[in-house]
């Protein structure tokens, strides 16, 4: 049986657009058991990320980060997909001797592209610098007083510097100014509260609309007169809806066939995803998040209760409401009239669909375990996970388009 997970954090550039993803392996066993060794590890994520699992399944049309060890590297073998969609992570605890350099300088010209994991600014005199083309720096690694005068000893104009374990906004506005290309860390998946800060105008009105769009009370009547009002949300939920990425088996043409067909609760679902993404200046990877959520959390909730995987998915796509509005989630609750139950999912992880967001989360977690949910095993955690991936960045795509 599958006793480890696979999953995955977001690498982004200068403009906040995903770059890559670290493919993350970790195993299931809380036990205290040893872990495996790192050769075992790498190659099982390789093997189901480039098998079983395939990897747009699990990174998109993005390329993906894969830790290698030394053995590995000195006998890498073949992928069977384009080399320039992976980058190969060179771990901080390998051994470096000459027969290493040379082959590291072999994969360098077969077009590989490789980074230096953990990286210091002060081992300016690393014998793999001139074949990398990223280097990693961990940013509590940083003197920051230095890091300029570090920098232009080690970067070339064809290398691109990650910094790595990002966890403040002083930290990404510091970095950004020294000229970092690449950042990862949970920074970018943290609410970033300002404190005395008022939402914008937009902010508002796309509060007001979920406000609305998830009262409880509301009617089916009501929810299709209040969409109906704005003709730029009927027009994107239309369009949304019959994409093909949702692959419905017939064409809807209005809301109130979308509500017969779908159901309430469905599309108020669709309508929250429709109205979060047009808060402005927002990274394209928060929407990934929520659909992935959403997806999760619905798929995982349906193997305890159908009934309840609807309101699952608009906890998914909720959960990052924080995020968009740079407020504390339970202050931005206090404004909507939304359901107890879907209230304390979102914040206490109340309830099934509460369970499920955690489980959801775990997935983006550098270090630690996902989480279990119910009975299900790791196997088919990790399934949902991968089919909510798949869905996300299919319907990524189709509702940014146009």
């Amino acid at each position: 049986m599958q006793d480890y997970f696979i999953g995955r954090q977001a690498i982004y550039d200068r403009r906040l657009r995903v770059y890559a993803y670290e493919l993350l392996y970790r195993e299931g066993n809380t036990s205290g058991a040893p872990s495996m060794d790192g050769d075992l590890a790498t190659s099982r994520v390789m093997l189901n990320a480039f098998t079983d699992m395939g990897l747009d399944r699990i990174v998109g049309s993005h390329r993906a980060f894969l830790n290698m060890t030394r053995s590995l590297l000195m006998d890498l073998p073949e992928f069977p997909f384009d080399r320039k969609r992976l980058v190969l992570e060179i771990l901080e605890d390998i051994v470096i001797d000459e027969p290493f350099v040379q082959r590291i300088a072999a994969l360098a010209k077969e077009g590989f592209t490789l980074a230096l994991d953990d990286f210091e600014f002060r081992q300016t005199r690393h014998p793999l610098i001139p074949h990398i083309q990223i280097l990693k720096v961990e940013v509590p690694t940083m003197e920051w007083d230095k890091v300029a005068q570090q920098m232009a000893k080690v970067n070339r104009s064809d290398m691109l510097l990650l910094a790595e374990k990002v966890e403040t906004e002083q930290e990404y506005r510091q970095l950004h100014e020294l000229g970092f290309d690449l950042f990862q860390g949970y920074y970018f998946s943290r609410p970033h509260v300002v404190t005395g800060k008022r939402l914008n105008e937009n902010q508002l009105i796309t509060l007001k609309l979920l406000a609305t769009l998830n009262d409880p009370q509301s009617t089916p009547r009501q929810l299709e007169n209040l969409i109906v009002q704005d003709p730029g949300l009927v027009y994107n939920i239309l369009r949304y809806l019959n994409s093909a990425a949702l692959k419905m088996p017939r064409k809807i043409d209005s809301i109130q066939q979308a509500i017969v067909y779908l159901g309430v609760q469905r599309l108020r679902g669709w309508a929250n995803l429709i109205a979060l993404s047009r808060i402005d200046g927002q990274p394209v990877e928060t929407f990934t998040i929520a659909l992935v959520r959403a997806h999760m959390c619905a798929k995982l909730t349906a193997r305890v209760d159908s009934e309840e995987s609807d309101g699952a998915f608009t906890v998914g796509l909720l959960s990052v409401l924080d995020l968009l509005m740079g407020q504390h989630m339970d202050m931005l609750l206090e404004l909507m009239p939304i359901s107890e139950s879907i209230k304390g999912a979102l914040l206490d992880h109340q309830g099934t669909a509460g369970e499920a967001l955690r489980c959801a989360r775990s997935f983006e977690q550098k270090e630690g375990v996902p989480t279990g949910f119910a009975h299900l095993d790791a196997a088919e955690i990790q399934e949902i996970f991968l089919q909510a991936s798949e869905l996300a960045f299919q319907e990524q795509s189709s509702l940014l388009a146009g």
